[in-house]
């Protein structure tokens, strides 16, 4: 358990009342879109692909990879991500830890999503492992103009990662940015003391990204989601990227950190060392909270965590039911919870006097 939870929960608590009673009352009756962030767990096709590392996720590998485990995975992954958020599912979906477009394409097509009519943004990424992130949209909803994979300067030649994916376009007529991301996790230097440099360095692109766009426009409408592998409390997060869990417009150039509450009360996206760990997150800019048009819906983000995608016994009881832990093989859908939050296009009311 976190130390002083208790505490930082009633301070949290006490701040999000304040910072939302300064906000203007708005309609309920905007049609709800849910947004959500889903790392998949290295989906890789059953294919050697050269220059790829996935030696291992092939029939005659390690994993013993094949195209049955495949063909499940895939049906499991769909069938996540049909039920997050209720009905007709996300409106958008980011994904991290996929191999390919070929990967992204048996997944739109699987049955529980064939119908929802899924478009696929994908670019190949410098990642060691080739593993990419990438985005699903239904094009009846998000209407996508510009698209494209920021680099992140790491300082060192020998090392590469995944890009950040940006998508521009409209949702429900409203412009909106999106930035997928799956950053790469902490190393140890020589003295065994955690490195968090490369943290700091897709932090400080995708904040340097943020600010150009609310220097042309204060109030763009942006939506940051992914693995950030850091919680919210981490300097990296508040400090380098100015996620907060502070829902107050004044202080307009931070993020709103959506699922901060959700740390503070202990709970997480993902299971390590006895304890859950919140590494997925969405973000949004303050003017989702304070603005005209496309806004969050408050209290909407929420961890997907049904039955079916938890172990439901033994030692990791009510954790994520993953596909592999090591090389031994469960068959279940992934070791991360996906994540999700809910926008809609609103009608501003001035308040009763």
């Amino acid at each position: 358990m976190r130390y002083g939870i208790k505490t930082l929960l009633l301070i949290f608590t006490f701040i999000t009342l304040i910072g939302c009673s300064r906000l203007p009352f708005s309609s309920k009756t905007g049609k709800l879109h849910t947004i959500a962030f889903y790392n998949v767990e290295k989906l890789f096709d059953t294919t050697n692909e050269p220059g790829t590392n996935d030696d291992a996720f092939t029939p005659n590998g390690e994993m013993n990879w094949t195209q049955e485990k495949y063909n499940r995975k895939i049906q499991n992954i769909a069938s996540a991500l049909a039920n997050i958020g209720g009905g007709e599912g996300p409106a958008i979906i980011g994904i991290s830890e996929i191999e390919n477009q070929k990967v992204l394409q048996d997944l739109v097509n699987a049955e529980p999503l064939r119908k929802r009519g899924y478009n696929i943004i994908h670019h190949d990424m410098p990642d060691e492992q080739g593993l990419d992130v990438a985005l699903l949209y239904k094009p009846k909803v998000f209407k996508v103009s510009q698209q494209q994979p920021v680099k992140i300067d790491y300082g060192r030649s020998n090392y590469t990662s995944r890009d950040i994916l940006k998508v521009q376009g409209e949702l429900q007529g409203q412009p909106v940015t999106l930035f997928v991301n799956h950053w790469p996790p902490r190393t140890r230097t020589r003295r065994g003391l955690q490195d968090d440099s490369r943290l700091r360095a897709a932090a400080t692109t995708l904040r340097k990204e943020i600010n150009a766009l609310q220097a042309a426009d204060k109030d763009a409408k942006i939506i940051v989601m992914g693995d950030f592998d850091a919680e919210p409390k981490t300097n990296v997060m508040q400090q380098v990227l100015k996620a907060t869990g502070r829902p107050n417009p004044y202080y307009n150039e931070e993020l709103f950190n959506t699922f901060f509450m959700h740390y503070v009360n202990g709970l997480g996206s993902y299971y390590s060392r006895g304890d859950f760990k919140m590494l997925d997150q969405i973000l949004i800019s303050k003017s989702l909270i304070d603005g005209e048009g496309l806004e969050y819906v408050r209290g909407s983000a929420q961890i997907h965590d049904p039955e079916e995608l938890k172990f439901l016994y033994g030692k990791y009881k009510n954790t994520p039911l993953s596909t592999f832990s090591g090389s031994t093989y469960f068959g279940g859908y992934s070791d991360h919870f996906p994540v999700y939050i809910k926008v809609r296009k609103a009608k501003r009311n001035k308040p009763a006097i």
